[in-house]
This record gives C-alpha cells, sequence and structure tokens, in this order.
C-alpha cells in the first residue's frame, strides 16, 4: 500500500517538474524524447502504442507547421517517458 503512495508521489512530482522544466519547443521536446528512448527504459505495450502515436502526430504536425498542436502531442509522448523512467527507477530501488 505504502509502495503505491510513494510511486504516485513520484508520478505526480515528476510529471510537475517536466510541466515547468521541461524542453520549450517542439524540436527541444523531440530531442528529450530522442534521449529517453535511448535509455530503453521498458515500456507496456499500452504505453508504447500512446507513444508511437503521439510521435506521429507530432512528426506530421511539426512538418505541417502547427508548432502547437506538435508540443502538445510531444509534451504527451514525453509524460509517457518520464513515468516509464520514472517506474525502472523505482523498481530498480526495490
Amino acid at each position: 500500500m505504502l509502495t503505491h503512495g510513494i510511486r504516485a508521489a513520484a508520478l505526480a512530482a515528476s510529471l510537475a517538474l517536466a510541466g515547468c522544466l521541461g524542453p520549450g519547443t517542439p524540436e527541444e521536446q523531440l530531442e528529450a524524447i530522442q534521449v529517453l528512448q535511448a535509455k530503453n527504459h521498458p515500456l507496456t505495450d499500452k504505453q508504447t502504442t500512446g507513444l508511437e502515436g503521439h510521435l506521429a502526430e507530432g512528426r506530421a504536425a511539426l512538418a505541417a507547421g502547427d508548432k502547437e498542436k506538435a508540443g502538445e502531442a510531444f509534451a504527451a509522448a514525453l509524460a509517457i517517458l518520464k513515468i516509464a523512467e520514472d517506474t525502472a527507477l523505482f523498481n530498480k530501488a526495490d
């Protein structure tokens, strides 16, 4: 039970920091995504599908010049990768 509380607190803190301190432009977000993907943290099937969808949507929007939509899609992709990173760190600590 305590484990779930700690995991929820870690997730909330990372999402809050990602929103405040995260990359600003879609190009910077894409670079941050590539860095996180290179770490090869395990993803669930649902996370993998969501990540691929957000990346495709973001790249298409960026190619079309819609930086706002690209930024939203990349932010969602970053959130998925941050959760995977936090989960891997938490599991490593156990």
